[in-house]
């Protein structure tokens, strides 16, 4: 009698252990067979397409993924068997049979995906994308397709035919390249016309733009008709003749300039060299908190709201990137290099990495209060004057005592020299700094010394630059400073000046006691009005 059907008739008809099953591929026995089939009549089909089809893709640069984005919007690998035969129609290089070879090949079968959507795309991507990897793929697809050289406007598929005498064909080409270089003719130019019309044309026997004309048309827009004869346009016309009868220009164009040297010319260059600037400036002795704070107070800013912003908990800590945002949106980013943005971050960054801000904040509003004021009610604190924004606002040269010296004695004679003559320095500057900021240039220094007849040599120029040029550059001279210095006003002129910008304080009568709260006799030594 015949054992039961099941794995437990199999194990008692052995009489010992459960035989191994033989391998099944995965899907079930007819997936496999189908699969077998495949491999076994079609492998070479299927390995011939994907290679038609990595050369048309490494030819024009351009991923397959991108033609099955739409038919697979969650992303999983797989689109039905209609949607790969749209995706892979949109190149138009394969057939319907041939298409529907490679959907049977990629598809997945049960367990592993169900229908309708079985087809594997990402696989048959995998394979395709992989002629991106493969150099030796990319060296044949640059041999027979592509054209290396710097002047090619188009990747082709032709392949130029092989002519009896290669040598004599050689020479044809080296000729028509110096032609072409030393009458500046563009051979592709005389049948550019024929290929790529705007409008419809009986004459454009061709396609749009394929690089291709008739065999007349080639022959009767030749440019070169006297110095190449008849027999030698017929050789290039055989060599460059398509299976249809037609003449393929460009490949022509491609290989004439290939021959052609590089056709970039040299031109003028002017590169910045910047010299190298020894000069030590004031700014690099100032902490990066005290330029800060010098600005704060110059522009009076709330910086604490600024993080706050990033700080929604109010813990008083903020990330790297957000110090740096903060610092751009209160204008204060620039005024900062890389070394003073470290310097902070180093400062007042903790062990996780997260900035004080708050530590940072109070520190740099101390220019504005003292913290626990109320507990010392002795204390006099101090408004903010113009040595707390001087940091802001001057970045001056660090100078030798020599230098100095050599500066005052300059000073000196042209202090001499504007007294004795009673010549007033600031209208000729301010014709110069019609913005009114009290900065000119060295040269416009160099102008008004000229004018009122004090020349000086461009040494002395920069000695004095060296002092009033505090804008943190060689340029800027600060003319107003130079001018306190060898024209100052008047005691007289400069006390009205002061009363004049000063507030104005109204006239009140003199009380009629005193501290004590005592009665003041009447006295004619002591007037009833005075003014505080």
């Amino acid at each position: 009698t015949a054992p039961p059907m099941g794995s437990s008739g199999v194990r008692a008809a052995a009489g010992g252990p459960r035989a191994p099953r033989p391998e099944v591929p995965r899907g079930g026995a007819r997936a496999g067979d189908r699969l077998a089939m495949a491999a076994v009549n079609d492998e070479e089909a299927i390995n011939a397409f994907i290679h038609k089809i990595q050369m048309f893709v490494f030819a024009r640069r351009f991923r397959v993924q991108d033609l099955f984005g739409e038919f697979d919007r969650l992303g999983v690998g797989r689109v039905t068997r209609v949607n790969f035969q749209r995706a892979l129609k949109k190149m138009e290089l394969l057939g319907i049979d041939e298409v529907d070879l490679l959907a049977d090949y990629y598809t997945d079968h049960p367990p592993k995906a169900s229908k309708p959507q079985n087809v594997n795309w990402k696989r048959f991507r995998d394979d395709i994308d992989r002629i991106f990897d493969e150099e030796e793929t990319q060296e044949q697809a640059k041999t027979t397709q592509l054209s290396i050289s710097p002047m090619s406007t188009m990747f082709s598929t032709f392949v130029p035919r092989g002519t009896e005498d290669d040598a004599k064909v050689q020479h044809l080409m080296h000729r028509v390249a110096a032609l072409c270089k030393s009458r500046g003719v563009s051979s592709k130019h005389c049948y550019i016309d024929l290929d790529r019309a705007p409008v419809p044309n009986p004459s454009r026997q061709n396609a749009y733009r394929c690089g291709k004309v008739t065999r007349s048309q080639f022959i009767r827009g030749w440019p070169f008709k006297k110095e190449i004869d008849e027999a030698e346009v017929e050789l290039l016309v055989e060599r460059y003749t398509t299976p249809s009868g037609d003449v393929h220009f460009m490949a022509m164009h491609n290989d004439v300039s290939e021959v052609l040297p590089d056709p970039a010319q040299p031109f003028p260059t002017s590169p910045l060299y910047l010299r190298p600037d020894d000069t030590q400036w004031s700014h690099q002795s100032i902490r990066a908190v005290a330029r800060i704070q010098s600005k704060v107070v110059e522009k009076r800013i709330r910086l604490r709201e600024f993080f706050q912003d990033f700080d929604a908990l109010r813990k008083g800590l903020c990330s790297v990137g957000n110090l740096r945002s903060a610092l751009t949106i209160s204008n204060l980013g620039k005024e900062l290099s890389k070394s003073d943005f470290e310097e902070l971050v180093n400062t007042y960054a903790q062990e996780d990495g997260q900035f004080n801000y708050l530590q940072f904040c109070n520190d740099v509003n101390q220019a504005f209060a003292v913290t626990g004021l109320e507990k010392m009610p002795l204390f006099r604190a101090e408004m903010p004057d113009a040595e707390t924004t001087s940091p802001a606002r001057r970045n001056s040269m660090r100078l030798g005592d020599g230098t100095r010296s050599k500066i005052a004695s300059v000073e000196d004679r042209i202090r001499t020299q504007v007294q004795k003559n009673g010549i007033h320095l600031k209208p000729l500057f301010d014709d110069f700094d019609r913005a009114h900021r009290g900065f000119v240039t060295r040269s416009q220094f160099t102008r008004v010394m000229s004018t009122i007849n004090l020349p000086q040599h461009e040494d002395t120029v920069g000695c004095l630059a060296g002092k009033y040029c505090d804008f943190g550059n060689h340029c800027d001279f600060n003319y107003k400073t130079f001018l306190k210095s060898v024209d100052p006003p008047v005691d007289d002129v400069e006390t009205a000046m002061m009363e004049m910008t000063s507030p104005h304080i109204p006239f009140k009568p003199r009380p009629y006691f005193n501290e004590r709260q005592k009665v003041i006799p009447r006295s004619s030594s002591s007037p009833m009005l005075r003014s505080f």
